[in-house]
């Protein structure tokens, strides 16, 4: 079972991904806005993965990580593309692990290619996040970079504490992409996860997501925070995906 680094060509640009050979359907891990695969879920599933000789990919989208593009041109459209490039990349079925935008793009993702997403594991499910963004910035200053286009930066408390660029064409782009005003027609079975002190994505837009879905399974983490990566977390990450291999 070998571990590969590897580019994707895409529009112009190429994304990189790591690939673990194993038994299909591939796990397929989505990560959310502004990390990166070399996150700690991304690793600890990567590890999961190889103990249980399956199939496994990690990748960046475009301006993400080790990915090539200029993060202000980044949207929901393009990262959507970047993941649906990945499955159709992959000749087997996947099955989807999405974290906190992650989660938004892994349902997009599965609506569009029904018959290859045979599952769906999302972690602090943030569907819909560019709708809540504008209350996000109120207060905050409109600034312009060198090229003109204008940008908030948010404060940052994960990664490398950097702030967020918040882009104006990145709110405009996720509008045609929501999700939570409408039923979500999906038949594979969903398991969402979320930390009920989560300060990032309100624990309640997995409720929300739960509610949409007819397949979807719920579990709420009493002290679980954003990330949900302490060792507790990603044991529960472990046994949900097992048992969404067991019933897929």
């Amino acid at each position: 079972m070998g571990l590969n680094v590897k580019k994707l060509s895409r529009n112009g640009y190429e994304i990189a991904y790591y690939l673990t050979h194993g038994k299909p359907p591939y796990l397929i891990f989505c990560g959310g806005f502004n990390s990166s695969m070399q996150g700690t879920k991304a690793l600890a599933l990567q590890k999961y993965c190889i103990d249980k000789g399956q199939a496994y990919i990690r990748f960046d989208y475009f301006a993400h990580g080790q990915s090539e593009g200029d993060f202000a041109e980044g949207s929901v459209s393009r990262w959507l593309a970047d993941t649906l490039a990945i499955i159709d990349h992959i000749s087997d079925d996947v099955v989807l692990v999405g974290s906190s935008m992650g989660g938004w793009l892994a349902i997009l993702a599965a609506l569009q290619r029904p018959d290859r997403v045979k599952g769906l594991v999302l972690l602090a499910c943030a569907a819909d996040m560019t709708k809540y963004y504008p209350q996000r910035v109120e207060g905050l200053s409109l600034e312009v970079d060198k090229l003109g286009r204008k940008f908030y930066s948010v404060p940052n408390e994960y990664d490398d504490q950097q702030p967020y660029k918040i882009y104006a064409n990145l709110i405009e782009d996720g509008e045609q992409h929501c999700l939570l005003d409408k039923p979500i027609h999906l038949t594979a079975p969903v398991y969402l996860i979320h930390g009920k002190l989560d300060d990032v994505v309100p624990w309640q837009r997995s409720e929300q997501v739960h509610a949409l879905l007819p397949n979807a399974r719920l579990h709420l983490v009493d002290d679980g925070d954003h990330r949900l990566s302490r060792s507790e977390d990603l044991d529960l990450l472990f046994s949900v995906v097992k048992a969404l291999y067991v019933e897929i």
